[in-house]
């Protein structure tokens, strides 16, 4: 892990900015942070005792504090199923207590099962930096990043429908090469894939590799995690359409 060289604990906000301002690095449930092998010396701000964990219904959607854990989620039965199997399959259940929704966001993990049951659901991230409040919508975060000097402090997603994944890993403990999470509305068919770019993306339901170009490794060829994505939504939108 990076080598601390200071810790800060902020108890609002504000002085969280200030401390990030200053080029120190957020520490949210540690699990990214800790299996960095970068020894470079870093100064931590821990968001441990800035509020940020609630879990509320607002109309239609669910408001996911950053701070909520992976266990939260798989636990609380205001979350679509969806979206809690997601959480449970995320991680182990020693990191699940650990993990929180914001870092998992911030990870951008191009494996992540639950960022692809989060796109599905519409999902919105509420972001504060040296401008003040945004929201952005998680395809444009994953994609560009967070905003320097920024700081997510909740998710949003739509409620209704319900979300099916379908994957393929090398053994069942293992996270897929690739998967396909679905969930259909009165709008349409959402599709997020896993396994083929450098972060989870929805895709076309009728032509899930269109502008994709994965790369290879021993899990799997590009062609391979091309043939999987295009099978595994096939299945994931047949089984969703089974539930709708």
């Amino acid at each position: 892990m990076p080598r601390a060289i200071a810790y800060h604990r902020p108890s609002t906000v504000a002085e969280a900015l200030d401390l990030l301002g200053n080029g120190c690095i957020p520490l949210a449930g540690g699990t990214v942070l800790n299996a960095d092998d970068d020894p470079t010396p870093v100064s931590m701000v821990d968001l441990q005792a800035l509020n940020l964990s609630d879990i509320a219904t607002n109309d239609d959607e669910l408001r996911l504090g950053a701070m909520a854990t992976l266990h939260d989620l798989a636990t609380n039965h205001q979350l679509p199923s969806g979206v809690a199997e997601a959480a449970r399959a995320e991680l182990p259940s020693t990191l699940r207590t650990l993990a929180t929704v914001g870092g998992t966001v911030a990870a951008r993990n191009a494996d992540s099962v639950l960022l692809a049951a989060l796109l599905v659901h519409e999902a919105a991230v509420e972001v504060v930096g040296p401008g003040g409040s945004t929201t952005i919508t998680l395809p444009h975060l994953l994609s560009e990043g967070i905003p320097e000097g920024s700081l997510i402090t909740a998710v949003r997603i739509a409620l209704g429908g319900e979300s099916v994944r379908r994957s393929t890993a090398r053994t069942p403990a293992d996270q897929p090469i690739v998967s396909a999470t679905a969930r259909q509305t009165q709008d349409g068919t959402w599709v997020a894939v896993t396994g083929v770019a450098d972060h989870p993306v929805l895709v076309d339901p009728e032509n899930p590799t269109v502008g994709l170009n994965p790369s290879g490794d021993f899990r799997g060829s590009r062609d391979y995690r091309c043939r999987l994505a295009e099978v595994l939504t096939a299945r994931a939108v047949a089984a969703v359409g089974g539930i709708a």
